[in-house]
């Protein structure tokens, strides 16, 4: 049906005939600057659930007592993880570098072997309370738990400071010259501060340097004693500062730096966490190995240490269909790729594979990003921007192009994952609502009033990594109000590079990261994810001041968001495509899903197999942080 859709839109392109006329809306009112947000509360320590007691249903099943939050008891009877087993998975991408300084740490391969400080609490996820289902690319607090973190506190609006658990020491793995040099050494305040400091330096292309504004950053990091640490933020920046540094940033030493100069070679890389790369081969494979004196324990079975799998192995595979005949014989153990299980794919695993499982999970969308900077280009006038809107028949191509699957309203957030936070076209203002309803006569007469009664040409830059076949519907849609809109395919590297150097002179087209209240970020002149050099000072303070209040009490977050939500749209800054919903797939000896989001840290999967699962492959499996 897809490809359908797309030659019937790209053969419509010859033929087409172009119809002008004159009608202008009104211009989007902006809303009104929201009021400043309370003083952060200090979070509380998560609670940890009793241990389990055997019951009668056999030695492989235990009783499970939980408390929520709001005090309630959840008894729950847990089948008994069993250690042993390998892991395979497929990455979305591999990665660049292996440094976190030079990339985002979700396109790395860190997050299997060095730790955050903070993160998500299992016990509040599905197979634990179900208060969470960690979905979302920012979460507040209420939700996370310490890692290498014991406690923390806020005493002021300015300051988090950090307890260290005590006893965490580097993996040590004597195949690896950068391992033996630290040594299995005992994590401390001192690599914290390090690590901290040295994702702020100004080494060149440094990857935080280029996405936080100076504000954002971090006023100091210090260490008063061996496992305390204080970070200071400018005010109104704390909620920012947790969010971006202290539950993101995976901590590492110094001595592979002080020795290599770098961490680019996944060679050099040294962590606390509960695997340790082994091997790495690129656009190939990646290796791990478990950690056998890693520190943490399983929280629902508190006398077993973690991780209960032998070993996790990344395949980088490009090609569909040998990504599915892996999943047909069981040699990949899961899979979430943006562009691999389509719902033919389902169909046809589901038909194959009756007994693998399925779940249907939000994503990101693409986008047409306007380079809005430059007043001699046309849709620097807000009226042709509303025009370019208007062009674009969202609903046919929720209907066609993605079969059905797909959110509509794509962005800039995503309804599925934050259903508190996003307002539907009907609620919207009449502005919004008449510049999303697909209308090319009424997008003619915006642009004849703007002075292009024919239209006009734009180039849009973009890559093969982006869905160019979408972009040619994107076409043949302006082709219909006059605009003639050539398309500009450039090699992965090639276009990044034109982003992060801001060499993109018209329009790009890539996706857009509609994960919550941190997607208003890709507005701010410095990320480079901003190369349509968007500069609104409303939006990037109320941005902040609602991480400053999110991160501590999300629900009072929720309308700041729904007037970042609608003032957004109302500028039309970026033309947003539907959000399809894709699948992810795993393997019928897989445990734990419940057909729900994957959890957290553990998964139970099949006999001899249970896995820690951290950030990374959360992202590769279900979309989430």
């Amino acid at each position: 049906m897809k490809s359908k859709f797309v030659w019937l839109v790209v053969s419509s392109l010859m033929v087409l005939s172009l119809l002008l006329a004159s009608c202008a809306p009104a211009a989007p009112t902006a809303p009104a600057t929201p009021t400043a947000p309370t003083a952060p509360t200090t979070p509380t320590t998560p609670t940890t659930p009793t241990t389990p007691t055997t019951t009668p249903s056999g030695p492989e099943t235990a009783q499970v007592s939980l408390t929520k939050l709001n005090g309630t008891t959840v008894q729950k009877q847990m089948e008994k993880p069993q250690y042993g087993g390998t892991y395979t998975t497929v990455p979305q991408k591999g990665p660049k570098s292996f440094d976190p300084l030079l990339m985002s740490i979700s396109t790395s391969l860190w997050n299997q072997t060095n730790e955050r400080v903070i993160g998500y609490d299992w016990t509040r996820g599905p197979t634990g309370t179900g208060e969470a289902l960690y979905n979302i690319s920012v979460d507040g607090l209420t939700f996370q738990t310490g890692h290498l973190a014991e406690s923390w506190e806020t005493p002021d609006d300015t300051t988090v400071v950090i307890h260290l658990r005590k006893g965490v020491h580097f993996a040590l793995d004597p195949q690896s010259e950068a391992s033996r040099l630290v040594g299995g050494r005992e994590l401390t305040a001192d690599d914290v501060v390090y690590t901290w400091t040295r994702e702020f330096s100004d080494m060149p292309k440094n990857y935080w340097v280029a996405r936080i504004l100076p504000d954002e950053r971090p006023v100091s990091v210090t260490a008063p004693d061996k496992y305390t640490v204080v970070v200071k933020s400018n005010p109104g920046y704390l909620g920012t500062v947790i969010s971006q540094v202290v539950t993101w940033m995976p901590i590492y030493a110094h001595e592979p730096v002080d020795k290599y100069g770098d961490l680019r070679e996944w060679q050099h890389m040294v962590g606390s966490g509960p695997f340790m790369l082994r091997d790495y081969v690129e656009s190939s494979t990646a290796s791990y190995v478990r950690n056998p004196n890693y520190w943490e324990h399983d929280p629902f079975f508190t006398d077993n240490q973690l991780p209960y799998v032998d070993e996790v192995k990344y395949l980088f595979i490009t090609d569909p269909s040998t990504i599915m005949a892996g999943l047909r014989t069981g040699k990949i153990d899961s899979l979430y790729q943006k562009t691999m299980i389509s719902p033919d794919d389902k169909k046809s695993l589901a038909a194959t594979n009756p007994q693998m499982n399925f779940k249907q999970v939000g994503e990101i969308n693409q986008a047409l990003h306007l380079v809005v900077n430059n007043p001699e280009l046309p849709w620097y006038d807000l009226k042709v921007r509303r025009a370019l809107q208007m062009a674009v028949d969202r609903e046919a191509i929720a209907r066609e192009y993605y079969v059905g699957d797909a959110d509509v309203m794509g962005g800039p957030i995503l309804q599925t994952e934050f259903p508190e936070m996003f307002t539907p076209l009907e609620e919207q203002s009449d502005e919004v609502k008449e510049m999303y309803t697909y209308d090319p006569e009424k997008a003619r007469q915006l642009l004849a009033e703007a002075g292009y009664p024919a239209g006009f040409k734009m180039t849009v830059d973009t890559s093969t990594e982006f869905d160019v076949d979408l972009l040619s519907v994107v076409k043949y849609y302006f082709a219909q109000i006059g605009v003639d809109l050539q398309i500009a395919v450039h090699e992965v590297v090639t276009f990044t590079s034109m982003k992060d150097g801001r060499t993109v002179m018209e329009a790009g087209w890539s996706t857009f990261d509609n994960n919550g209240p941190w997607a208003f970020h890709e507005w701010t002149p410095s990320d480079p994810a901003d190369f349509g050099m968007i500069d609104d000072s409303f939006l990037m303070e109320t941005r902040d001041k609602v991480l400053q209040v999110f991160m501590f009490d999300e629900p009072q977050a929720w309308p700041w968001m729904k007037e970042m939500f609608a003032y957004t749209l109302n500028q039309a800054w970026i033309v947003h495509m539907p959000a399809p919903y894709l699948y992810l797939a795993w393997q019928p000896w897989i445990k734990g899903f419940n057909g729900e989001s994957l959890t957290g840290r553990g998964q139970y999967l099949g006999p001899a197999r249970y896995l820690w699962i951290d950030r990374d492959l959360r992202q590769q499996i279900t979309g989430g942080r």
